[in-house]
């Protein structure tokens, strides 16, 4: 009896597998295989995009991305598979015009995205260059998201062509916690260029601000800087996945550490190193910040700005590194040197420069700063093999 149950069981498993399999094409793979192979997604990213389509019920307006595959919304699941030299594969926003979804669905083969029209991608990544007191992420302890920043007003003014052309960036007025303007985390500098409605809000609404963007990469409140915003998946990943080498350079402003934070002493860090102007420690390999597992990539710059060698404090220094974890250069600097960072400022990301961006301005990439992002050819080769 048991050996029964046992093999009805083998057997349903058999079927079940049978059900995802396509059996008039012996050479069709997962769809998530197939994107991760055209350089698309990663097969994680495509698994996880697959999986809130189908759980969706049908409501794709909800969703940031939806894959499309030869022109209709893909909702099977993770188990969809396609011929291995299936092209006619995209992801789009399902946040569409419903007039759109009933129009006869139109094949288009892949073109990889630094290969698109420009009238196509322009538009898709901004930078803003975010003031003190604004956090990257979600609002949250009184601390207002730089996406606040977002508006027809902040937008610079040598890139007014971006709305004059239409290229799909919509505003929209977002709810916000009524914040006190006296309060806030925002300098009073900052606060004072800034209308009531920006800070406040008429019934609980600011200003219209750009929709369907997200932080690309943190900044932190106390930071200022470039801060990348995009609607495009494959430009976010290849700016902050784990496996780029994308360079970051910030400017910032220290002097000697007197000692570990209550916070660090909680942690368990009780010794800061000696101050040092050394910085030959920041290119060493096997270095690892405190209660961290992971090893420090080696600087790529690190080297005092306009100081002598019997300057005083507070001095300046630029640094170029190839990570962007949380909090890292102010940690490097206390863990490493036994300085404290006074200011940092990020400067760029890759071949994104802040140049002479206003603070709380924003801007599209150009052209040719999306195809300098997509020509280095060891991302490529990184991407191939997720």
């Amino acid at each position: 009896m048991l050996t029964t149950i046992r093999n009805h069981r083998v057997s349903m498993k058999r079927m079940h597998r049978c059900i995802h399999k396509d059996v008039t094409n012996p050479t069709s793979i997962r769809l998530s295989k197939r994107m991760a192979e055209l350089g698309i997604a990663s097969r994680r990213e495509a698994t996880r995009l697959l999986k809130e389509a189908s759980q969706c019920q049908g409501s794709i307006q909800h969703l940031s991305e939806v894959i499309y595959l030869r022109g209709k919304p893909v909702l099977g699941g993770t188990a969809v598979k396609v011929p291995s030299d299936e092209e006619y594969i995209e992801v789009k926003s399902g946040r569409r015009d419903f007039s759109e979804s009933e129009a006869p669905p139109v094949l288009r083969k892949f073109v990889p995205y630094q290969h698109r029209a420009w009238e196509e991608i322009s538009g898709d990544t901004i930078i803003l260059n975010k003031p003190v007191g604004f956090v990257s992420g979600q609002e949250e302890h009184q601390h207002v998201p730089a996406v606040r920043l977002l508006t027809k007003d902040n937008l610079y003014i040598g890139s007014e062509e971006t709305l004059k052309k239409g290229d799909g960036l919509r505003f929209s007025r977002k709810k916000w916690t009524n914040l006190d303007s006296m309060t806030s985390s925002i300098p009073k500098r900052v606060r004072s260029s800034l209308s009531k409605e920006e800070l406040n809000g008429e019934e609980g609404k600011g200003k219209a601000t750009l929709s369907g963007y997200a932080p690309v990469g943190r900044l932190d409140i106390n930071s200022t800087g470039l801060l990348v915003f995009s609607r495009a998946g494959v430009m976010a990943r290849r700016l902050i996945s784990p496996a780029t080498t994308v360079e970051k350079e910030y400017i910032i402003t220290v002097e000697p550490a007197l000692g570990p934070s209550k916070l660090e002493i909680a942690d368990g860090l009780s010794v800061l190193p000696k101050s040092t102007t050394d910085l030959s420690v920041l290119f060493r390999e096997g270095n690892r910040l405190w209660n961290d597992t992971a090893f420090l990539r080696p600087a790529v710059k690190a080297e005092w700005l306009h100081v002598d060698k019997d300057a005083k404090w507070p001095r300046k220094m630029r640094l170029v590194i190839k990570q962007g974890r949380k909090r890292q250069v102010r940690r490097m600097a206390r863990e490493l040197l036994g300085l404290h960072v006074l200011k940092l400022e990020r400067t760029s990301v890759g071949a994104i420069r802040l140049g002479d961006l206003p603070e709380g301005k924003w801007r599209s990439l150009r052209r040719e700063e999306v195809q300098a992002i997509f020509a280095d050819p060891l991302q490529k080769t990184r991407e191939r093999r997720n």
